[in-house]
């Protein structure tokens, strides 16, 4: 029977004779394959889940709530003094203030009590305000979506062009190319012709 492999302990390289001219190999590499690169030494990551510029734990870990405190540090005083420049917002207060002292001015003028006047001025102020600003808002949402097919479609039909320039260029250049070929068998047949007729 043939001798089990698993006996030998370690296994023996041939013996190289000394006419032949057998190179031994070099072992394998024993160390890791980062501790060098370009002759620098690096050091692995400390942690994986780290990402960069974050701290979030990517590892099932949940982040801290926001709780009212954090949304009140949010608040700036630059976003109440620039609110105008704001979309929709300028067109949507001037709208209200015109229907508040409006509504609330005919009511006053028309003997409601001044209280009862002013609280229908608030009123229409805000419901005003608020109609206005959804008519808006909707108004861009709706200018925005034309706007959108309006590039879609001049792209599609910059493509569509070319598309075409590019199927007349390939049908001139093989036109050129089959006038070429019959000039060029034109010559041949001449010069063919030429020699014969010695």
């Amino acid at each position: 029977m043939a001798a089990d492999t698993r006996d030998d302990a370690s296994p023996q390289a041939p013996s190289p004779s000394k006419d032949s001219d057998y190179v031994p190999s070099p072992p394998p590499y024993q160390g890791k394959i980062y501790e060098t690169f370009n002759g620098l030494p690096a050091t692995p990551p400390e942690n994986a889940n780290v990402l960069p510029g974050g701290s979030t734990n990517t590892a099932g870990g949940r982040p801290k709530d926001a709780g009212l405190i954090d949304a009140v540090k949010t608040v700036r005083l630059d976003d109440f003094t620039e609110i105008h420049k704001k979309p929709c917002v300028r067109e949507s207060l001037l709208t209200g203030i015109l229907s508040g002292f409006g509504l609330g001015g005919v009511r006053a003028v028309l003997g409601a009590p001044l209280p009862k006047a002013c609280n229908w001025a608030v009123g229409s102020f805000c419901l005003a305000s608020f109609a206005m600003h959804e008519f808006c808002q909707r108004r861009r949402a709706l200018e925005q979506q034309t706007m959108k097919r309006a590039t879609e479609i001049i792209d599609r039909k910059k493509l569509e062009k070319a598309t075409r320039a590019e199927a007349a260029r390939k049908a001139r250049r093989q036109a050129k190319e089959e006038a070429d070929r019959i000039k060029d068998e034109e010559e041949k047949r001449k010069q063919k012709n030429s020699w014969m007729s010695w």
